[in-house]
Order: structure tokens, then sequence, then C-alpha cells
């Protein structure tokens, strides 16, 4: 269970691209290394840094004070007064003594930023003044601390220190350092990452347009070695596939023009001979030859070197139903006004008439559905006859198998129609499935990609 949890969690939380992985991959060790740097900024050099401000601080107040309570007369007092303010930049008064409470503060920041300088402020003071004192809390708007000392029974003094004369001008830039060093670093990676994940993306797209048929001359194997390698082994794979295509297809179409001789002169015997039911036997089986060598042939030029070009597809298909019809066939169509689509117009065309013709063969209604959706155009033929049992309908995808017992015989044909549509389908990069049909026999459904 807890590995599940983890895998989950995995799923969830890591980028899906490589380049969002590779990314994560740089920033985490610049995004540790830099909070172990700060870390180490605050805890060693800003803290001993705050820690003599504040004691240098602590012992101003002790030296006013004691100043101020050895003062002779109004005129002494204010020279001192006057002296605090410009030379230690700090505002002297001298007040009626009154209770002094310390007031709320009004942020999280305010409040940590008052226990971390506060605190020690106070401690500073302690050690330094003999006097009772109170420091007052750090205002966000006067950006300023209050320390009040008192003087005598009757009167105290309120000093207002700025807060730049606790901070370090280091310690801000520190942390503009730290910011635009991690941006720049950040950047620098994001740019070179590009460039790497560049030509993984072009091989993608190289070998998904190659899935779909589509030749891919311009493509070049660039980037590390590693990619390259990958991309040459795609290319050898192209130019083997390509080879073992074109060999099947010479090699299918020699072995059907050699046979066509000797049938041509078995028929012309055939027709100079008496007509008689030999004769007649003889002639149906030369044509059911005939009729099996144009199913190899069709079967060779399955993946044939025919050039993708946008195509509309309601017009192959309002062809192929117009060629049905007039053979008495009844089918029922729904299509979208237009379904463009770049594919091989001549063998998409032959994959869905032999789809749509096993429809018409197997039962005596069709019904024909095509629309586009976000990323394919879907196709799906429906016919009422015997359907095909859920346990064939991965088998009758092969060439030459047949499934007479389950459907009519009186249909002939040699079990190549589907592999056919088959191959021109994936061809295209597309898929086709076989499901049951609500109309009571099967369901075809082909999508192909946009």
């Amino acid at each position: 269970m807890s590995s599940r949890i983890i895998s989950t969690l995995k799923q969830k939380l890591l980028p899906n691209t490589l380049f969002g992985r590779s990314l994560m991959i740089i920033a985490t060790p610049i995004l540790l290394s830099q909070m172990i740097v700060s870390f180490i900024f605050f805890d060693r050099h800003w803290e001993s840094m705050s820690g003599r401000l504040i004691y240098a601080l602590a012992g101003e107040v002790s030296m006013l004070t004691t100043q101020m309570s050895e003062a002779h007369g109004d005129t002494d007092k204010e020279k001192i007064i006057a002296e605090a303010a410009k030379s230690l930049d700090l505002l002297v008064m001298v007040e009626p003594l009154v209770p002094v409470l310390l007031k709320e503060t009004s942020s999280p920041f305010e409040k940590f930023y008052w226990f971390s300088i506060g605190s020690k402020l106070d401690i500073a003071l302690d050690r330094r003044l003999t006097q009772p004192f109170m420091v007052h809390d750090y205002d966000a708007d006067s950006r300023r601390f209050k320390i009040v000392v008192q003087l005598d029974d009757k009167r105290m003094l309120v000093f207002l220190c700025p807060e730049r004369r606790l901070n370090s001008s280091t310690t801000y830039i520190f942390i503009l350092w730290l910011i635009g060093s991690a941006v720049v670093l950040f950047g620098i990676a994001i740019i070179f990452m590009r460039n790497q994940i560049r030509p993984i993306r072009r091989l993608a797209i190289a070998a998904e347009k190659f899935g779909k048929g589509q030749d891919v001359p311009d493509f070049k194997p660039v980037g590390a070695r590693e990619v390259r390698q990958a991309s040459r082994a795609f290319l050898e794979m192209r130019d083997r596939l390509k080879r073992q295509i074109e060999q099947r297809t010479a090699m299918l179409a020699g072995v059907s023009h050699d046979l066509r001789t000797p049938l041509t002169r078995m028929k012309l015997q055939l027709a100079m001979a008496k007509d008689d039911e030999t004769a007649t036997h003889l002639r149906q089986d030369i044509d059911e030859m005939e009729k099996m060598l144009e199913a190899y042939l069709d079967f060779a030029k399955g993946e044939s070197s025919e050039a993708p070009e946008m195509t509309d597809l309601r017009s192959i298909l309002d062809r192929i139903l117009g060629r049905a019809q007039r053979q008495g066939e009844d089918i029922q169509a729904q299509m979208a006004e237009r379904l463009m689509i770049r594919v091989r117009p001549v063998a998409t065309e032959r994959a869905l008439a032999n789809i749509i013709g096993n429809a018409c063969k197997y039962g005596k209604h069709v019904w024909l559905n095509a629309y586009e959706q976000s990323d394919a155009i879907e196709i799906s033929v429906d016919d009422d006859g015997p359907g095909i049992a859920a346990n064939l309908r991965e088998d009758v995808f092969r060439p030459f198998f047949r499934i007479e017992k389950s459907r009519n015989k009186k249909t002939g044909g040699i079990g190549l129609g589907l592999s056919i549509a088959r191959d021109i389908i994936h061809g295209h990069g597309g898929e086709i499935f076989l499901e049951d049909s609500n109309r009571g026999g099967l369901r075809v459904v082909v999508r192909l990609p946009l």
C-alpha cells in the first residue's frame, strides 16, 4: 500500500515532460544550496553583525543617559540631544514620567522581527543600564524603535532609534545577490535545456509523422551523442521497413504477373473449347484465381508509396456509398459536411470500401456515421448481421483468416479485406477495432488522427 501511495505521489508531483523534469533536476540542487547558504549567512554573519550593532546602540543609550543625568541646566541637555541627533542618529526627548506599556504588533513579520531584534536589545540594555527602562516594539510606519529610560522620579528619556541602525546593508545586498544569482542560473539552465530537448522533440515528431505514413526526408541526427544514436537507429528502422514493404510489393507483383500469363492462355483455350460443364467450371476457377491475385496485390499495396494529401473524407465515403447503393445495398449514413484530413486518398478509399463492403455482405442493413472530434475523425460502420465472437475479433485482422462458420459462406472472400484495411489505417497512425453493435450485428470503428 505504501509503495502504491509513493508511486501515486511521484506521478502527481513529477512534471510530465522531459523538459520539466530536467529543469526540476537542475532547480532542486540550486534551491537547496541557496537555502543552506541562507541558513549559514543568517546564523553566522547576520546574527553576529546585528548583535554588534545592538550592543553598540545599548552603549550609546547608556552613555547618553549618564550624560543627561549629570548635565547642569537645560542648555547642556539641549546640546547633548543635538549632538546625539547629529552624530549618533538618535532622537532623544525628555518627557514627564508616565506608565509605559508595550503595544501589540500588527503583523506576523513585525512579531518575528521584534522577537529577533527586540529581545537582544532588551538583554543588551539590561547589562548597560542601572536605571529602569522599557523597550517598545518596532513600529513599521515610522520604522523606529522606542527606548524609554527613567531619568529621575519625575522625568524619563525617550530614545527613537531608526531601523537602519540595527541592520547591515550587506543583508539586503546578500538577499538581492542570492535571488539574482538563482534567477540567472535558472535562466541559463532553461536556455541550455531547450537546446538539449529540441533534438528529442524533432525525433518524436519525425517518428509520429512516419507512424502516420508521412515521409520525413529532411530529418537529420543532431544533438547529444545518445540522441544522435537514437535518431540514426530510427532512420535505419525506417529504411528497413521501406525495403521490406518494397520487396513484399515487388514479390507479390511478380508472382501475380507470372501467374496471369498461364491464366490468360487458359482463358483463350477455354474460349475456343466447347461450351460444356467442364469448361464452365474451369472458367469459374480461373475467375476465382484472378480475384485472389487482385487481393494479393491489394494487400501488398496496403503500405504503398502514395503521397499523403489533404482530402475530404466525406467525398470518399460518398463515392463508396454511391457504388454500394447502385448495387441495391441498404445504407443509412450520417456524416459531417466536411471531413478534411491528410491521408493517402486511394489507399484510404480501399480500406473504407473493404469495411463497408464487409458490412453489406454480412448484414441486410448498414448504418454509417462519420464525425470530426477534437483530435481525430471517427468513422463507425454498424450492421445487423450475425456479428463476430469476441475471441475472434483480433484473428480476423490476420491475413487469409476466414470464419465462414460464423459468417455467411455465400459471401466468399479469401480473408484479406480487414487485413488490408488495418494495414492502411495503421499506416496513417490510426486505429481500428470491433465492437458489438446496438443494431444486433458488428460495429467497426475507425479513428484517423488529424
